[in-house]
């Protein structure tokens, strides 16, 4: 039997809405760039062009393809080549059988696109996915340090496109095709240590919940602070000196041959006052607290692995 390709009869447009005439579409097999046939009627009798194109109105035609197959891998591009989109590890479904379900199971990778983020308990890899490291990916002789094959291609174009801060080796080119055509490797995001949060404005105004956080990738936050001086809250430290209020000080007179204040033998049991120094305080100093260490900004965290889709 033949299952039918969910995007016939539809319509696709640019960014104003406008159709795109001569789109492409390129089916290859589940997880290769290896041709696959697409057919014009539901017996698979006729075959269509590969890659199939958009009419005046910028309608793809109807699309069969053979369950035998089981999944297909579709690439849509403009008619100049930059993809639209590239999705693959998509079940072929036909009409259903018995008790209504589709004769193959729908595989859970179809669900995500390519760019798309994983959570995953566990490490190593996964297949159709590299993980967010921050090595990087590229063609099959490029040298790429986290996956050189020819089925990073997607994911190498859409991050290009998405985020013009990750490193190309060598620099950057013309285009996203024509880096990986250069065999330079890309560098992957980097999500180790880090949490996900969203952008700051995300389309939408700035929220101000994280200042400047408007731009893709952009790292923020540290495990640990020090307080300068102008963080510190503003504070005080409360020191009293009592007066001692006007007063003198007794002085016993001295001895023989001494005069008054003057001890040069034994004293006569006598004293005298010294001149009152009047009222007055003394001055204090008040000691340091605390060692000056960084503090822990780390909130409560478990690690995973962060994978991303090819």
């Amino acid at each position: 039997m033949s299952g039918f390709w969910p995007s016939s009869f539809t319509t696709i447009q640019d960014l104003n809405g406008r159709p795109i005439v001569g789109a492409k579409a390129y089916f290859y097999a589940a997880g290769t760039t290896t041709p696959l046939t697409a057919y014009q009627d539901y017996g698979l009798t006729t075959e269509h062009p590969n890659p199939l194109q958009t009419d005046g109105f910028g309608r793809f035609p109807a699309v069969f393809l053979d369950e035998d197959d089981e999944f297909y891998r579709v690439r849509v591009t403009t008619p100049g080549g930059s993809i639209l989109y590239d999705s693959d590890t998509i079940p072929i479904i036909g009409p259903s059988e018995g008790g209504g379900a589709p004769p193959a199971p729908v595989d859970p990778n179809a669900l995500y696109d390519t760019g798309d983020l994983k959570a995953r308990y566990g490490e190593g890899f996964v297949a159709g996915y590299v993980r967010g490291n921050g090595r990087s990916i590229g063609t099959a002789t490029s040298g790429a340090t986290e996956r050189a094959n020819s089925d990073c291609q997607a994911l190498y174009e859409f991050l290009w496109n998405a985020d013009p801060n990750l490193t190309v080796a060598g620099g950057r080119g013309g285009s996203a095709n024509a880096d990986w055509t250069a065999n330079k490797p890309l560098d992957l995001p980097d999500f180790r240590g880090r949490a996900l949060v969203g952008l700051d404005d995300m389309g939408n105004i700035a929220a101000g919940v994280i200042t400047d956080l408007t731009d893709l990738g952009k790292k923020v936050g540290a495990q640990t602070h020090t307080l300068s001086i102008s963080e510190m809250p503003v504070h005080d430290h409360p020191l009293t000196i009592n007066s001692g209020g006007a007063h003198t000080h007794g002085i016993e007179k001295g001895g023989s041959g001494g005069g008054p204040g003057v001890q040069n033998g034994p004293g006569d049991g006598t004293f005298t006052n010294t001149e009152s120094g009047g009222a007055h305080t003394h001055t204090g100093t008040v000691g340091n607290r605390g060692g000056g260490q960084a503090h822990n900004n780390l909130q409560p965290s478990l690690a995973i692995t962060v994978y991303i889709r090819l």
